[in-house]
């Protein structure tokens, strides 16, 4: 069938809510039909994102309830006894989006936990270790724009479930063709049968002391350091202040304005911690608190951003990358105790610093896919064969996680640490851009940049594609004097030496990622988003000067651009 065929298809479709068809019938413009009704919305390997909204292609009740009943049906086929918790966070519908989710649940026969108001993505993975459930989802589009929102599921292990399995979920999912396939119920019947059981301050209390054993040094709470803290209108400000309380720290102080829960992100309408603009309002505020250090975390708090405040007075962003090399250089220094056979984990798009620290310490590392599925699949794995004992994993996207009471990035436990990190610095009269500067001098100057293009609709992802395809055949003689010695095809699996010809296989799975290495060690790596229409192009470079570091990253980014544009112009 066609787009058109299949709007009008859904124009006739008496099932749909009045408001719903209301929206259908408002549509005019071609070019946004077409958007919403050409394909479905993808249920990938991280779930599904997308726009709010009436169509296939949008996220709204109709796609969220046939999402839950494949996910349902196929948590049945694993356990006829299933159970599943629920959380979400502040966006636009994520409240009725979970009650959906838990009203198929339960009419599905599978007991549902769901918490009481919006929490953190690390407690939901938390609490299906602790509740011991099938599954979980988290109603979240974690920091994009506000008019999306998103549906991720887990595995019983708290971990985002990786390919092999999401594709057996897809696969449950694209099965359910017809909306009357769906089984529903009332949700207050629901919860008054015992099929939907809320949740709250136990499991919150219950995380928080997990996130607890963590610390690694209990002094350093009570060094004097004022630090600004913004949850950027999401799920950290209750859970982040309830946890400062308890470990005393009071010269931490909160961004009112953004403690606010917003589905509209008031004061800050791209509340991705990754870009400074999003501590627009924090830097402000730290002006008038004269506070050093500044904090925040994405609207479901798996992601952390920090910036320190220089000698001079000026506000200095951190990159992922940084903060991951700080905290395995903070960990390992000064934690008493390390484990026997430890190890950390980072992706295959993560700055090298954080290993060559790490081998210092005596501790080991592995390279996952881009992904924290991978990682929390790593933990599992040792925990099963007893082989190492994961201590942190990280990646450049500004995802943590130390311990393994979660089994996703946990924005809570990082804020924790990083505070203690700053704090025990502060006191030895050191900022974090000093302790930074000192492992550039011992490792070498570390340069890490990700830039990205976005290609939104259909058009967009045929030239991602054919962007991809470019760099796998072409990228070798178009970038010339850059010298590019090795090639990594993950999609394919192989490393290529790109002097002798020689193809070794590589040990992670298939994926759609392509890296290439400069003879000096440095490299740039091409992928797809999992979430949003874009392509995303990670350059690490490193060099015996920042400014060594600084020509080359340059020189490598503008021939990335360059090649794009005369791949699809």
């Amino acid at each position: 069938m066609t787009y058109k065929e299949i709007y009008a298809a859904w124009l006739k479709d008496e099932s749909f809510d009045e408001a719903f068809r209301l929206e259908l019938e408002g549509l005019s413009d071609e070019t946004e039909i077409e958007d919403r009704f050409y394909k479905d919305l993808s249920f990938g390997t991280a779930g599904m994102r997308g726009i709010i909204g009436a169509g296939r292609n949008r996220i709204n009740k109709y796609i969220v309830r046939k999402a839950t009943q494949g996910y349902a049906n196929y948590l049945l086929s694993k356990d006829p006894d299933a159970t599943c918790v629920i959380a979400y966070d502040n966006r636009r519908m994520s409240i009725e989006f979970s009650e959906e989710t838990a009203a198929v649940f339960a009419a599905n026969g599978i007991k549902t936990y769901l918490f009481d108001s919006l929490r953190t993505t690390p407690e939901l993975s938390f609490a299906i270790r602790e509740l011991e459930t099938t599954g979980g989802v988290v109603i979240t589009a974690s920091h994009n724009p506000p008019e999306y929102n998103g549906y991720k599921v887990y595995g019983p292990d708290g971990a985002q479930l990786i390919p092999v399995e999401a594709d057996k979920v897809a696969d449950a999912v694209n099965a359910v063709t017809d909306f009357s396939e769906v089984k529903y119920m009332d949700f207050d019947q629901a919860i008054a049968s015992g099929k939907i059981v809320m949740i709250g301050q136990k499991i919150d209390d219950l995380f928080l002391h997990a996130v607890k054993k963590q610390i690694v040094n209990k002094e350093a709470y009570q060094t004097p350091m004022t630090i600004a803290y913004s949850p950027l209108h999401g799920t950290g400000g209750m859970i982040i202040e309830k946890l400062m309380g308890e470990l005393g720290v009071d010269d931490i102080r909160f961004v009112k304005e953004q403690m606010v829960v917003d589905t509209e992100f008031t004061t800050c309408k791209q509340p991705n911690p990754e870009n400074l603009e999003a501590f627009e309002v924090s830097m402000a505020f730290g002006e008038t608190v004269d506070a050093k250090l500044l904090i925040a975390t994405d609207p479901d708090a798996d992601r952390v951003g920090v910036v320190v405040r220089d000698r001079d007075g000026v506000y200095v962003p951190l990159n992922g990358n940084q903060i991951g090399a700080l905290l395995t250089n903070y960990v390992l220094s000064t934690k008493k105790n390390l484990p026997e056979n430890g190890i950390i984990v980072k992706t295959v798009v993560t700055s090298d610093l954080g290993p060559k620290i790490a081998k210092d310490f005596g501790v080991d590392f592995v390279e996952t896919l881009t992904g924290f599925k991978f990682i929390g699949e790593k933990i599992r794995g040792y925990e099963e064969d007893g082989t190492k004992n994961f201590i942190l994993g990280f990646e450049e996207s500004y995802g943590y996680l130390i311990g393994t009471h979660a089994r996703d990035k946990d924005a809570v436990v990082a804020t924790m640490l990083v505070v203690e990190m700053a704090k025990y610095f502060e006191a030895k009269g050191k900022n974090l851009l000093e302790v930074l500067d000192e492992l550039y001098q011992k490792y070498g100057y570390h340069l890490d940049h990700m830039v990205s293009k976005t290609l939104a609709g259909k058009a967009g992802m045929e030239q991602i594609t054919e962007i991809m395809a470019g760099f796998r055949t072409g990228a070798k003689a178009y970038f010339g004097d850059l010298n590019l010695v090795k090639f990594d095809d993950f999609e394919k699996r192989e490393a290529t030496d790109l002097n002798t010809g020689a193809v070794t296989q590589l040990e992670q799975p298939n994926s759609d990622v392509l890296k290439y290495y400069l003879e000096d060690g440095s490299w740039f790596a091409v992928r797809p988003s999992g979430t949003e229409p874009k392509i995303k192009f990670y350059c690490s470079v490193q060099g015996e000067t920042k400014e060594k570091a600084e020509t080359l990253i340059e020189k490598l980014e503008k021939t990335i651009l360059a090649f794009v544009d005369h791949i699809i112009e």
